[in-house]
């Protein structure tokens, strides 16, 4: 038997892995093995495990934060990107006045900012939700910090015109290609939601 930590990552490195297979299997582990799982991946795994998800199903806004979720009442999920470093880190998201929003969370949030994003069903796109980082909202939920512009400061070389686009990989796992205004950046990330 493989190890637990290393099961996922070993389905996308099989070459005829189907997103059915790899949806089974992330079903079927608790929410702690499954964040271990997926921020094993490597760079080259999280691109096939994108290219895998295009033919997913809808992923919407409740799949972050569901409809019946009282307004700024947070939803974590733990993230794993492609970057050379600083590759651990949350998007935490709330229902707010209506519209979904979130924030990335990590070890140089103090410096690059809260990354404040509003997420959107695109309809040229549909089965895939959009985080747009040019729609910062005006305020957000009590704890977290106040929002600011994404083409300011540290947050220009990060945050500026991100437009992050997302895949259902299974009931918790999210996969996601980061693009400037739509132009693809080659950098891919995972998100797995947290225990409660």
């Amino acid at each position: 038997m493989l190890p637990s930590m290393a099961q996922l990552a070993n389905l996308l490195d099989t070459p005829d892995v189907t997103l059915t297979t790899i949806e089974a299997h992330l079903d079927a582990l608790a929410s702690e093995q499954r964040v271990v799982e997926c921020r094993a991946l490597s760079k080259s795994q999280l691109a096939k495990l994108w290219e895998v998800s295009a033919p997913a199903p809808r992923l919407g806004l409740e799949d972050f934060v569901p409809v019946a979720a009282p307004d700024d009442q947070p939803v974590r999920f733990c993230g794993k990107n492609s970057l050379p470093a600083f590759t651990h880190f949350e998007k935490h998201f709330v229902r707010r006045a209506g519209a979904v929003v979130g924030i990335n969370v990590g070890s140089t949030s103090f410096a690059t900012g809260p990354g404040y994003f509003t997420c959107e069903v695109m309809s040229e796109r549909p089965n895939e939700v959009l985080f747009d980082y040019t729609r910062v909202p005006p305020s957000g939920p009590p704890g977290w910090p106040a929002p600011r512009s994404n083409r300011s400061g540290i947050s220009f070389f990060v945050y500026r015109d991100m437009h992050d686009y997302n895949r259902r990989v299974s009931k918790d796992v999210v996969i996601g290609a980061a693009t400037r205004l739509g132009t693809p950046i080659g950098q891919y990330y995972v998100l797995a939601r947290a225990a409660s």
